[in-house]
């Protein structure tokens, strides 16, 4: 996303929700092993995962929920999933 998209969705964030306030991501990976991992490192050691592979199981769906201190937060965790390679963002 560029800079512009960002101060959009922090916008968003601001004007709807509460902080901290627990957020749910939602990404798409190829599924492989390094990928999810990766995406599994974007958070800390104490976070919810769900998985569900898609029908020809060459890709995983992860959702996260996860208490996020601040709008900042979030932005801060996409902004670091941009460094995965095949990642989609929902």
């Amino acid at each position: 996303m560029d800079q512009e998209k960002y101060n959009k969705m922090k916008q968003q964030l601001l004007d709807s929700t509460k902080w901290p306030s627990v957020y749910m991501f939602k990404f798409i990976v190829p599924n492989n092993e390094d990928k999810i991992n990766a995406v599994k490192n974007l958070f800390s050691e104490d976070t919810e995962y769900t998985y569900k592979t898609s029908r020809d199981i060459k890709f995983i769906g992860i959702t996260i929920k996860k208490v996020m201190k601040s709008a900042d937060d979030v932005i801060e965790v996409y902004t670091r999933a941009e460094g995965i390679k095949g990642i989609m963002a929902l």
